[in-house]
């Protein structure tokens, strides 16, 4: 792991760092259990896939709606609060679903970890913003934690599930959720308020509110669209991944079935995505984040191509080149919004952008899914490529606005 000796950080920044990072890890272990366990759950309750389909579904809205209104309540009552409420809440509903002895309390507790998971990100981005001077860094080693989670909670939800019951699955995430929250209810991390000044809120200083709102309204809405993408190709990744490379590695390893190779694999490419996550955090303290997102994004289009037309060892190099670029871009899409935007704004803007991230990225999976069922999994790449040349174009344009702004 990092070492955060090493970065010239305070005290109050290096924990802000460390617990924000265990947060957003455990927020993606509680997010994804239930995928993990899904043909368990099937089979316990007797019900199709479709319906436990409804349920993600359902959960995956409630993660989405939630993280506006969440936005708000941290401009009011801090970051620090709302990821404790975000914990807390979350553990709860993972007890729920553990318990659940119908479909229907199952729901409910899902939708309570789906409501209360949606709450974390505006929360714990701007606790970063506002309680650590190198931005992107800080964002790179927060979405570094995040990736560990996406990677190793359905691994070890599974296993968990596979010796003992599904429900064990749920009650040790929560727990673990719930340890989290009293230890940083009780420590002295605090919030600082480290909102440098960018070009465009220097202009907040001597310009009127309609020159403010011009300089910093176009490059967040083209921020807010490229999370909308970025969400559109992470949820359609993590979805379809796996069973691609479970159809396509076509070797054999250890006699193990394909389906835990492929799951197997999945997690080493995921895995490429915290080495991205921690390359992209120090290239965005180091150069301008609107000229680097260019390379990094028009990177990302070439590898989805290679995971789409290929099979074997080549697309599981082409997996893992995927997961590195793409990930490597989102400290600086983060930074970027709390340099453009009014610090006093800071958890609004990032409950914009989950929002618009995780609400248009949970449609991947319904279109995904009807792509790989009539032409196979290759073509969901392939499609999520178009996604990833759209945003190139948004991370040239953001160039170009930059760059007209500074001259």
């Amino acid at each position: 792991m990092v070492r955060l000796t090493q970065t010239g950080m305070t005290d109050n920044e290096k924990r802000v760092v460390v617990y924000t990072s265990a947060a957003h890890a455990l927020n993606h272990a509680l997010e994804l259990t239930y995928g993990a366990v899904l043909l368990v759950v099937a089979a316990q309750f007797g019900v199709g896939l479709g319906t436990l389909g409804i349920l993600a579904s359902i959960a995956a809205l409630a993660y989405a709606l939630s993280a506006l209104p969440a936005g708000t309540v941290v401009d009011r009552l801090g970051s620090k609060r709302v990821i404790v409420l975000s914990l807390v809440g979350a553990a709860a509903g993972s007890v729920v679903a553990a318990m659940s002895q119908s479909v229907w309390v199952l729901a409910a507790g899902l939708t309570v970890v789906g409501f209360f998971g949606g709450m974390y990100h505006p929360a714990g981005l701007t606790f970063i913003a506002r309680g650590v001077r190198g931005r992107a860094r800080g964002l790179g080693l927060h979405g570094m934690g995040g990736n560990l989670g996406v990677a190793l909670a359905p691994v070890v939800a599974a296993t968990i599930a596979g010796v003992y019951t599904w429900r064990a699955s749920f009650l040790l995430f929560g727990a673990i959720a719930l340890l989290a929250a009293v230890v940083m209810q009780v420590s002295k991390v605090t919030e600082g308020e480290y909102a440098r000044a960018s070009g465009q809120r220097e202009a907040h200083a001597r310009g009127s509110n309609r020159e403010v709102t011009r300089a910093v309204l176009f490059p967040l809405v083209l921020i807010f669209v490229i999370n909308a993408l970025f969400g559109f190709i992470y949820r359609g990744t993590t979805t379809f991944l796996p069973a691609h490379l479970t159809e396509n590695l076509r070797f054999d390893l250890f006699g193990l079935a394909p389906v835990t190779i492929g799951g197997s694999f999945a997690t080493v490419a995921l895995l490429f995505g915290m080495a991205g996550q921690y390359v992209g955090g120090e290239l965005g303290e180091r150069m301008r984040r609107e000229s680097l997102l260019i390379p990094l994004a028009a990177l990302a289009v070439p590898a989805l191509l290679i995971v789409g037309y290929t099979s074997g060892a080549v697309l599981v190099i082409g997996a893992a080149a995927f997961a590195f670029v793409n990930f490597m871009a989102q400290p600086s899409y983060n930074a970027l919004i709390a340099d453009y935007a009014p610090p006093r704004m800071h958890g609004r803007m990032f409950g914009v952008a989950f929002l618009v991230g995780f609400g248009f990225g949970s449609f991947a999976g319904t279109v995904g899914g009807l792509i790989a069922q009539e032409v196979g999994t290759a073509w969901v790449f392939r499609v999520l490529a178009i996604f990833g040349v759209l945003i190139t174009g948004c991370t040239v344009a953001m160039h170009l606005y930059a760059t007209r702004r500074r001259g």
